[in-house]
């Protein structure tokens, strides 16, 4: 079951479509390709629980495993958990 939309800004399929044709189709943060093994999902840059909206400025293209990891912390606590990942080897989840 796919999560409702929040009401107002850019569509999940419009915001990856255009990322799509604009040849930014990779993950922002651990630059995984999206294909049938990444799959795309649209993160809150600014999670919605600490204030972000759903407008363009504020998505961003993240693979799954990222935006799950990523989860409602702010952009410093993240960067530092990826900082944290530096050097090792992601699992990447296959869905479908």
């Amino acid at each position: 079951m796919r999560a409702p939309e929040p009401p107002h800004g850019p569509s999940r399929r419009d915001t990856l479509r255009r990322w799509e044709e604009a040849d930014e189709w990779s993950c922002i943060y651990c630059d995984a390709s999206f294909g049938p093994m990444v799959v795309a999902e649209v993160d809150h840059v600014i999670p919605l629980a600490l204030g972000g909206v759903h407008e363009s400025f504020n998505l961003a293209p993240a693979c799954a495993d990222c935006n799950r990891a990523k989860g409602d912390l702010d952009m410093s606590d993240w960067l530092r958990v990826l900082a944290g990942q530096l050097g090792t080897e992601r699992e990447v989840t296959v869905t479908g």
